[in-house]
């Protein structure tokens, strides 16, 4: 489960994270206590500077701000549909912003942003 987590933090492609949701729902289905999910975009965005210390400008810090709290409400009710949307929308406004902020010193790490989904 946690690395298709990780795989959707990066990617934002959801079927890493339906991969997730259905290994959450076969252990809770055995009677396993109800595992948490943990999407990291954020950190994962702050560790995609060239130099660390940009990610503490008042800019990044604010759009970080924005990410987090998509990522939370995701977090706390992850089979919401309306949390989806909303978490996806923002994590690629904050890429987006970033990206034309700071040029190269932001690397997207989801590297087929700007090209069409063929899925």
């Amino acid at each position: 489960m946690n690395s298709e987590l990780d795989s959707f933090s990066v990617t934002l492609n959801k079927k890493h994270y339906d991969a997730a949701l259905q290994v959450r729902d076969e252990l809770k289905a055995n009677n396993f206590e109800d595992p948490s999910m943990k999407v990291h975009t954020m950190d994962i965005y702050k560790k995609s500077f060239t130099f660390p210390q940009i990610a503490h400008n008042d800019y990044a810090v604010e759009q970080f701000d924005a990410l987090n709290v998509a990522e939370q409400n995701l977090n706390a009710d992850p089979q919401n549909d309306s949390q989806m949307e909303s978490f996806l929308k923002t994590a690629d406004e904050v890429a987006n912003n970033l990206k034309d902020r700071y040029k190269e010193q932001w690397v997207d790490p989801k590297d087929d942003r700007n090209t069409p989904a063929s899925e």
